[in-house]
């Protein structure tokens, strides 16, 4: 009986010590399925491959847990990136290269395929960067629209002191704000130029002909160096690719298209919108992060001794 009354006790043990193993193994599972990569987007075309990839289920093929935020203002993406509270946001070179001067440790991890317009209100006439002179134009400071801002006054000859720059940080209220000729230009992204446009609203100036691709994703260097989170980045970049691929397909082009009616656009916009020919994951040309650069420094907005040499990384492009 004794030996009976062991044997039971030494199996209940057994059998606890068991559940508590299972128990302790599904909870690491759990916690190892729950690390996320959370990451800033706006409802721009060169965001897109990243919206349709988490919408069609490609990241959910490569077992990745990609959380997407978003935002219709770059400095938002930058605030809730600085915060900690996202691991990558959508910036561009001039936003990057300007934090990362002001010790917040990022990389820029790859270039997109966006594109600004400059849209001037249809009932204010102004066919050429000639004309704006003492007219404002919508913008976001320190940013690459800021940027563009400094170009066209050359383009067109025109003082700087002589145009004005309103900062408006929303690109929908921008282009509102455009619509309603409450100001008399601004810098819009894609698909928002397109909505101005077939408001007849003018496009005078354009990104693409100028041959400026600032546009970019960026990483903090926690998420980088966390074994967990950095396997993430690779699968957000692979998740990409794969996208554009599909996005060669002018049906699926189509399919993707609707991933902004949630913005508030409407189909005619979308059936109008004409996405860029994206490409693969790539870094940046050196040659554009130097633009970004010499602007700042003739902004005085970062130290002459800052060059930039470790704002890019190739490490997930390669």
């Amino acid at each position: 009986m004794k030996k009976v009354f062991l044997f039971l006790i030494v199996a209940v043990s057994l059998a606890a010590c068991q559940q508590s193993h299972e128990k302790q193994s599904e909870k690491k599972a759990l916690t190892k399925d729950s690390v996320a990569l959370t990451v800033a987007l706006m409802p721009t075309a060169d965001c897109l491959p990243f919206y349709y990839a988490k919408e069609q289920g490609i990241y959910d093929s490569l077992n990745a847990n990609i959380k997407i935020l978003s935002f219709m203002a770059q400095m938002d993406c930058d605030t809730a990136f600085c915060r900690k509270h996202v691991d990558v946001t959508y910036t561009d070179l001039i936003r990057a290269a300007l934090l990362q001067s002001k010790d917040t440790a990022l990389n820029v991890i790859m270039q997109t395929d966006g594109n600004h317009e400059l849209i001037t209100a249809f009932s204010k006439r102004i066919k050429s960067p000639k004309q704006l002179k003492e007219k404002m134009v919508g913008m976001a400071r320190h940013s690459i629209t800021d940027y563009l801002c400094s170009e066209i006054v050359k383009k067109g000859n025109v003082s700087p002191d002589e145009l004005y720059k309103p900062q408006i940080n929303d690109i929908a209220l921008r282009a509102a704000m455009v619509q309603n000729a409450t100001i008399d230009a601004a810098f819009l992204p894609e698909p928002y130029a397109t909505q101005a446009r077939l408001l007849k609203n003018r496009s005078i100036y354009s990104t693409r002909k100028e041959n400026i691709h600032l546009m970019a994703m960026m990483a903090n260097w926690k998420a980088q160096k966390d074994p967990q989170k950095a396997e993430l980045l690779q699968k957000l970049v692979q998740g990409y690719n794969l996208a554009v691929k599909e996005l060669k397909d002018k049906e699926k082009q189509h399919m993707a298209h609707n991933v902004f009616k949630s913005f508030g656009l409407k189909q005619n916009v979308l059936d109008s919108l004409r996405l860029p020919q994206y490409k693969e994951a790539s870094v940046p040309d050196p040659k554009q992060v130097e633009k970004a650069i010499e602007w700042l420094k003739t902004q005085e907005l970062i130290p002459n001794n800052y060059n930039g040499d470790t704002l890019v990384t190739s490490s997930l492009t390669k």
